[in-house]
């Protein structure tokens, strides 16, 4: 799999748990880091949270390593398929190229913050997204 957007995370010392590692819930909010990023990079600006068509609807994280503070570690994001309504991201937690931490899989569903009420994904979304992700499956 191919990621086109990574975000470096600065580990902080209130990260860690009293076994000395991560915190599986703070390893969470690296991935919401990572989703953030990802969508400034497509739509080439900070995003407008009170406009802002999705929201998550789905998270699943597999967590396949201790995270340690002097970790260097980047989240790798991607959206891997856009339905009527929903994306689907997949995300990892990596250090350098070949230690995988953990993976979350994610769907966001497309919503009205006004109405709220689900949408379908917009043309101006899939056209962005899929100038980033040339892989993309519909």
């Amino acid at each position: 799999m191919i990621f086109h957007q990574e975000t470096p995370i600065q580990l902080r010392f209130n990260d860690l748990d009293s076994f000395g590692h991560v915190n599986n819930t703070t390893i969470q909010e690296y991935f919401d880091l990572g989703r953030i990023f990802y969508f400034r990079k497509v739509f080439g600006e900070p995003i407008d949270w009170d406009n802002f068509q999705a929201i998550v609807a789905s998270i699943k994280t597999d967590f396949m390593a201790p995270v340690f503070l002097n970790d260097q570690l980047v989240v790798k994001t991607k959206i891997t398929k856009i339905g009527n309504k929903s994306i689907q991201l997949s995300q990892q937690l990596a250090e350098g190229e070949k230690v995988i931490k953990a993976t979350c899989d994610s769907v966001m569903v497309g919503f009205n913050p006004k109405t709220q009420s689900s949408i379908e994904i917009s043309d101006k979304w899939r056209k962005q997204i899929k100038a980033l992700e040339t892989d993309l499956e519909e």
